[in-house]
């Protein structure tokens, strides 16, 4: 891991020493240092001719360096955080995955032995299970330790503690408990048990086991499935849209946690065939092989790989053949798990398909257009025809044929089929008009009438400012007129006071 010992303080308590040490540099300067989650405002009414002291400045531009120091040290303890947590991932992916391998391996050689012994082989590989087990566990520890931390570093929480409840605590208990479940070596085999006792040869043969006791390996080793859950998490913080830090950001601002769901439905998104392929591949491994784990022949032998695979072909697809049946309750439990994960799949493969059988706005842009010509075309055919019977009509009557005839009733006949296909053309042509127009389409048009309504608004504030004006200077120019009365009336009044003295 990348040391940032140099950009930030240490990871037991980040919070509280920043803070620790913002106080210490606020007491030798008598400022107050606020939070990173408060703002500072400034009194408007502050006359700007007073003068300002440079010392008051020099704080301030102290303060604030301190506030971008503390923000520049929490982002670097963030990133950290973020790629230990990645390399524990990593580590406890490759922990869960070996485990599952060597449980396989190990029942597998149980399975291929003819009086079901112990091997050596075996009892070394359900160490390795449980040394790595262990390992995993604490691995576990660690990370919800470093989830803890990266809680309390975005939240601007002091102490990391605090963020634990009940809930946090339940579900690392139960991730406990998930990953504990493993085939234990609780036997020492008989061949290790000879050398150790130093008995003779003759006592030293195997003895078999019964059948209960290869169940608890099966039924410890089933649970450890479960441990795929730790890929998901990998998937996770592998993600370029989690790691993407303004991805992040604009998911924390439309309230949308960027997890293992979300990605899951942009990858299906993105490519639904592949991801929908590795599922089910994956579930067609694991479910064969419990199937011939669970299991057996009449002669107390588990079933072969091939008919496990066949049976969960059979009963995935909900076809039920009946050749083959499980013989145990463990079968059947894995059975009806196969069956209704097939019933959703399908749904599921249904939806997929039918999704990517839609047309796209070109497609459909294109398909749209031609049927318009065809249909167009249609149209201008039909009228003809409709002109074309009329005036047969017209011709027929003129002559005074009968009205009962077949060759009039037949002209009728094409002339009502013709108007009849004139109106059908039209109401295609209105359907086709309808369909072309989409939700894209509605948004688009909905964003220009926006945009037009505000440049209405604001030409109408133009204008309302304009009129404004235009009736201040006609305010004005009435002043003016009436003074100009004034003046001239007085003007009149003074000569003719001089004209008649």
């Amino acid at each position: 891991m990348a040391n940032i010992e140099d950009t930030c303080i240490s990871l037991t308590n980040p919070i509280e020493a920043d803070s620790s040490s913002a106080t210490k540099l606020s007491d030798s300067l008598d400022i107050v240092i606020l939070p990173s989650t408060t703002t500072i405002t400034t009194n408007s009414n502050v006359s700007n001719n007073k003068e300002i002291h440079p010392r008051s400045v020099k704080k301030q531009k102290i303060a604030d360096n301190i506030l971008l120091s503390n923000i520049s040290r929490r982002l670097a303890i963030r990133k950290n955080l973020h790629k230990r947590l990645s390399f524990v991932t990593d580590i406890m992916c490759f922990l869960g995955i070996l485990g599952i391998i060597l449980m396989i391996i190990e029942n597998e050689i149980k399975f291929s032995q003819i009086n079901n012994n112990d091997t050596m082989s075996s009892w070394c590989i359900k160490i390795v299970i449980s040394c790595s087990t262990i390992i995993l566990i604490g691995f576990i520890f660690q990370y919800h330790r470093l989830k803890l931390f990266l809680y309390a570093v975005n939240n601007s929480i002091q102490d990391s503690r605090v963020t634990l409840t009940n809930r946090k605590i339940f579900l690392i208990i139960l991730e406990i408990l998930i990953c504990a479940i493993h085939p234990v070596p609780h036997s020492i085999p008989p061949y290790l048990k000879a050398s150790l006792n130093n008995i003779d040869s003759n006592s030293s043969t195997s003895t078999p086991y019964i059948l209960s006791y290869i169940d608890i390996d099966v039924a410890l080793g089933l649970p450890m499935f479960a441990r795929f859950y730790l890929i998901c998490r990998s998937i996770v913080f592998h993600s370029h849209l989690f790691r993407d830090s303004s991805s992040r950001s604009i998911g924390y601002l439309n309230r949308v946690s960027i997890d293992f769901l979300f990605l899951i439905k942009t990858y299906l998104e993105q490519w639904p065939i592949g991801c929908l392929t590795t599922l089910c591949l994956i579930f067609f491994i694991v479910g064969s092989w419990c199937l011939r784990a669970c299991n057996y022949l009449p002669t107390n032998e588990h079933v072969s790989f091939l008919d496990s695979m066949w049976l969960f072909v059979v009963t995935f697809t909900t076809v039920g053949y009946g050749d083959f049946t499980p013989s145990t309750y463990c079968g059947r439990s894995i059975t009806a798990i196969i069956s209704m994960v097939g019933v959703f799949s399908t749904a599921l493969v249904i939806a997929v398909l039918a999704q990517q059988l839609l047309l796209d706005r070109c497609e459909k842009y294109v398909h749209n257009f031609v049927m318009n010509i065809e249909l167009a075309k249609e149209h201008k055919i039909q009228a003809a025809n409709v002109v074309k019977f009329a005036v047969k009509v017209w011709y027929i009557e003129n002559k005074n044929i009968s009205l009962s005839s077949i060759r009039y009733l037949q002209v009728r006949r094409r002339l009502f089929q013709a108007i009849h296909l004139v109106q059908q053309v039209k109401q295609e042509r209105g359907k086709l008009i309808d369909n072309r127009i989409d939700q894209i389409d509605l948004l688009t048009m909905q964003r220009k009438t926006n945009a037009q309504t505000y440049e209405t608004k604001e030409q109408l504030k133009t204008m309302k400012v304009k009129i404004d004006n235009i009736e201040e200077k006609l305010i004005e120019m009435n002043t003016n007129i009436n003074n100009t009365v004034n003046d001239i009336q007085k003007t009149l009044n003074i000569l003719s006071a001089e004209f008649l003295k």
